[in-house]
């Protein structure tokens, strides 16, 4: 099997792939010299390969100036800043037709914080939206000129106006709170309102019968060897989804989850039985850049095998496969993650190797399942019941 890479190379033969000759093509039309197209098409190269050989359709216009931003901080050049710039701005402007929105000081002053703190891409997104929500509330008003007062009168109109969920609100304190404290450098304490404290809410755990019931009712394949995946290696969807066939060492029994969540990599022990599921799944596709590639593209450009297959599709599919097993519980394909966890340690599997697969960064988020274990419940139970027979 001859790898591809990003630039559409396959071995020695040069193949130019459709996107990268959409990109040209549109150079072309622009008079763009040679030079300058080689500079564009290298920038959009470097952005494919920071993002881990991903499809450039599907990168964000966010992810995109994310990017950008890291260059600046590694010190490159400013004539390679803007290169990069001009040639990625180029691909979601024009290849693309995307909007390329324009930055102000103060949002890219925000940005650059949680660039430094290291936040996702997706955490800095939902925080820039929570500070554009107070803005747009005081008729976008610049959000560094809103008083403590008015920020305290926004949490009242979010929680007993509006009685959005705790969660809601919750994410938008995040947001406006570091924008406050971090990049205004101003004390947040000073506007009066609360940070309320996390709840502790015990997962949805299902047994190990109605996890087989629920695997055995999804229909399609992909879906199928997608969803034992995430319950037999405990993985999030979106790692089961953006697993590429490279993933997956036999060899030596593991799968390597890569950029995971909090931009970490793991390895976590995959069983021979699964090997061999998705070697036989793969055989149907023989697709090079992912385990589990999509089916179609619906609306938008591109091929199919550019695409991985969609989280909302698997979570649609593992809806549909838990009200054929009758299954009651409000379980979701994460709920496979917490049984996993559970099924592990009622076979006394040690809690720091759970922590290890599982990739938490602190132990007491993994010992939350020491309370879901029927084995240790059912023990402490006959110990209380021994203690009280005699009253």
């Amino acid at each position: 099997m001859q790898k591809q890479d990003s630039t559409g190379r396959v071995g020695n033969e040069k193949k130019i792939s459709p996107l990268r000759a959409r990109m040209l093509g549109d150079m072309a039309e622009r008079g763009y010299s040679p030079l300058t197209q080689k500079i564009y098409v290298r920038a959009v190269t470097d952005l494919v390969r920071h993002y881990g050989n991903r499809s450039p359709e599907q990168i964000s216009v966010a992810e995109a100036q994310s990017y950008l931003r890291l260059l600046k901080q590694r010190g490159a050049s400013v004539s390679m800043v803007g290169n990069h710039m001009a040639g990625i701005r180029f691909l979601f402007e024009v290849t693309f037709g995307k909007v390329w929105q324009p930055v102000s000081p103060l949002r890219q002053r925000m940005l650059e914080d949680m660039d430094m703190r290291g936040f996702s891409v997706k955490t800095q997104m939902s925080y820039v939206r929570s500070v554009q929500g107070l803005a747009r509330y005081f008729d976008n008003r610049s959000p560094d000129k809103l008083s403590d007062e008015e920020i305290r009168r926004y949490f009242v109109h979010l929680k007993v106006e509006r009685k959005l969920a705790r969660q809601t609100v919750t994410i938008a304190l995040c947001g406006i709170k570091f924008f406050i404290e971090s990049t205004l450098k101003r004390d947040f304490s000073l506007t009066g309102v609360p940070v309320p404290k996390r709840q502790k809410k015990l997962p949805v755990v299902l047994s190990t019968k109605e996890v087989r019931a629920i695997l055995g009712k999804v229909q399609k394949p992909r879906f199928r060897a997608c969803l034992k995946l995430i319950y037999a290696c405990g993985l999030r969807l979106g790692e089961a989804c953006r697993l590429m066939p490279t993933d997956i060492d036999s060899a030596r029994g593991v799968v390597v989850i890569r950029n995971a969540k909090g931009a970490t990599d793991r390895q976590v022990p995959i069983p021979p039985a699964t090997v061999t599921l998705l070697r036989e799944f793969w055989k149907t596709h023989r697709n090079e850049r992912w385990l589990f590639p999509a089916a179609s593209c619906g609306h938008r450009r591109g091929s199919p095998s550019e695409r991985h297959i969609p989280m909302g599709a698997v979570q649609k599919a593992f809806q549909l496969a838990r009200k054929a097993a009758g299954i009651p519980k409000a379980a979701h394909c994460h709920t496979l993650r917490h049984s996993y966890a559970t099924h592990l340690l009622e076979a006394n599997i040690n809690l720091r190797l759970i922590q290890e697969w599982l990739g938490h960064r602190s132990p007491s988020t993994t010992s939350v399942y020491t309370h879901m274990t029927e084995q240790a419940s059912n023990t402490a139970a006959q110990q209380v019941g021994r203690m009280m027979a005699n009253l």
